[in-house]
């Protein structure tokens, strides 16, 4: 289906925008995407193509045919393949760049930087699997994405795909449970909240000895415990703070039937820990206490929503998920299309709007 607007008055505007955070000329050179000008004049009109075909939704010959009649490149369909198949690092730093200055200045001394760490997949047409994987950072207080990287679905959920600065205060997903990227943040002069699973990581005590999870929840009527702990042994211990707060009855018994009917599907038996475990909501967080109390790290954690639901936005409003592409070069070329106009719209919303959208 075609979407592309024969429209081009806006264009310049978009240029002029992306112009004024990099340099679009020398970043095509730099990165091999425009060697030869025959057939696309500039890197302005590489670029140009690339949002036709992606978020423009045109098909590469559709795309050719469009780009010859408004006379942004003259190129056949073939040539515009191997175009944008080379395509992909230039626009990679192009949404970087976009990416770097909505991020703007740091927030004021005192206050939480806060940042929501998740991961999404995206499949090609008549995939059987996940081919791709986006890697996102969102700022609940901009309201928009800070970091997007595109990998290969075989690249896991790792907290070093985004940009992490000191001051961070990062929320994560179970996905993200690992010593090493607890490491990775302390090193980066961050803070984490992170949820786990009863498996997640190995915790230990102050004096060194093996954490017992299931001792340490909370009796009936006990709503939220607070424990000190550290991740992982040896010299990447990380220390932290495990707080776990027991859910209402009526959720628990939900997350009971979910696992039965799983194990049911594949013809398993339930194991009685991770029946018990699904009761509890349990965390951990490098926050100090006098920054963040437990209720307060819980209810930060609770707003992983709001990146949840802008992954929802840019698959179902954005296109993102519609990839047809097989090709592996040119589907990241198509992806990071998307990103870049993702990215352009949010900052326009940001611009015209009292609020963030």
């Amino acid at each position: 289906m075609q979407r592309a607007s024969p429209r081009l008055d806006h264009w310049q505007n978009v240029v002029a925008h992306i112009g004024s955070v990099m340099d679009i000329a020398g970043s095509a050179r730099q990165h091999g995407a425009l060697l030869r000008r025959r057939g696309v004049r500039s890197a302005d009109a590489l670029l140009h193509l690339a949002l036709l075909y992606g978020p423009g939704g045109l098909s590469l010959r559709s795309t050719a045919g469009f780009a010859a009649a408004a006379d942004i490149a003259h190129l056949c369909d073939v040539s515009l393949l191997e175009r944008l198949q080379k395509a992909g690092d230039f626009l990679a730093d192009v949404l970087a760049h976009l990416l770097a200055d909505s991020r703007g200045e740091a927030p004021g001394e005192g206050r939480l930087q806060l940042s929501l760490i998740d991961g999404s997949t995206v499949s090609a047409a008549g995939s059987k699997g996940s081919d791709w994987r986006l890697h996102a950072r969102y700022a609940p207080a901009r309201g928009r994405f800070t970091d997007l990287v595109v990998s290969e679905a075989t690249t896991a959920e790792a907290l070093c795909c985004v940009a992490v600065g000191a001051g961070d205060v990062l929320v994560q997903d179970r996905g993200y449970a690992r010593l090493r990227n607890f490491a990775h943040a302390k090193q980066q002069g961050a803070d984490f909240i992170t949820r786990i699973g009863w498996q997640s990581v190995k915790l230990f005590d102050a004096e060194g000895q093996r954490f017992d999870l299931f001792a340490a929840l909370p009796e009936t009527g006990a709503p939220l415990v607070e424990h000190r702990v550290r991740i992982g042994a040896g010299k990447n211990t990380v220390p932290a703070r495990l707080i776990i707060a027991r859910k209402p009855p009526e959720t628990v018994e939900r997350q009971h039937q979910r696992l039965r009917r799983k194990a049911s599907r594949k013809q398993q038996r339930t194991d009685p820990r991770t029946l018990r475990a699904a009761g509890f909501m349990m965390l951990l967080t490098s926050l100090p206490a006098e920054h963040a109390t437990a209720a307060e790290v819980i209810r930060l954690y609770r707003l992983r929503w709001q990146v949840e639901l802008a992954f929802k936005r840019l698959k179902s409003l954005g296109g993102f998920a519609e990839l047809q592409a097989t090709d592996p070069r040119l589907a990241r070329s198509w992806l990071l299309a998307h990103l870049i106009a993702a990215v352009m719209i949010e900052t326009s919303l940001s611009e015209a709007l009292d609020s963030p959208p």
